[in-house]
Order: structure tokens, then sequence, then C-alpha cells
């Protein structure tokens, strides 16, 4: 019963770490969009049409933006990769702590990460379990 709820746990695992970094690709999309529009902006600016109603916003708030994106695009790499480990070290039996840290993280994200963050809880504080997870 235990070994099924933990190769469930394990998928669970696996699928939000390809949609977390699924959500690498969409953040990517926004980070070049942005700084083609930066690229663009700062092109079209001509020298004294600063203070015209047609004139397009600086640059550098393009490239600022896109810079935001782009430690979101990190972060999101490396909690993806996160989770596919943690997906591995339930397979292996490894790193119950590790395994936690993740779900605890999961907890954030309503409602799927929630109810997968609650579930390892449960399952991984059962006596039998932490057996699973002492054994050689």
């Amino acid at each position: 019963m235990d070994a099924s709820h933990l190769q469930l746990l394990e998928i669970g695992f696996y699928i939000s770490g390809i949609l977390t970094a699924l959500r690498f690709l969409w953040f990517l999309a926004i980070v070049i969009l942005f700084s083609v529009a930066g690229l663009g902006a700062t092109f079209a600016g001509r020298p004294g049409s600063t203070g015209s109603p047609n004139a397009p916003p600086p640059a550098v708030v393009f490239f600022i933006i896109a810079g935001v994106f782009g430690v979101i695009i990190v972060f999101s790499l490396i909690f993806a990769c996160l989770e596919i480990y943690a997906g591995m070290c339930l397979k292996k039996r490894q790193h119950p702590i590790l395994i936690q840290i993740v779900a605890a993280f999961y907890c954030l994200s309503i409602p799927w990460g929630t109810a997968l963050g609650v579930f390892t809880f449960m399952v991984l504080n059962r006596p039998s379990v932490k057996s699973l997870f002492n054994q050689p």
C-alpha cells in the first residue's frame, strides 16, 4: 500500500516538474518579446522626441521587464530540476527532507500543488513509510 502511494507521489512530482519546465518556455517567449520591443523602442527613438505624446517609452523599461522575467526563468528551471530530482528520490527512497522541502513549496501553488504537497506530507509522515526510507 505504501509503495503504491509513493509511486503515485513520484508520478505527481514528475508531472509537476514537466509542467514547471513548460512554464519556462512561456516565460522565455515573454522575455524575447520584451527584448525585441526594447530594441524596437531604441531604434524608433529620435533625439528631441521624448516629450511628444507619440514617443515610445524608454528602452530600459523593456529590458528591466525582460530581466525580471529572466530571473523567473532561472528560478523555474531550478525548481523544475528539484521537482524531478525529488521524484527520483522517492523512487530510490532517499532524502526525505528534500522531498518535504519541495512539498512545502508545492503548497504555495493552488490547487494542484497544494494537494500534492499535503498528500506528500501525509504519506511521508507514516511510520511505515519512514521505515522504508531508513532501510539501507
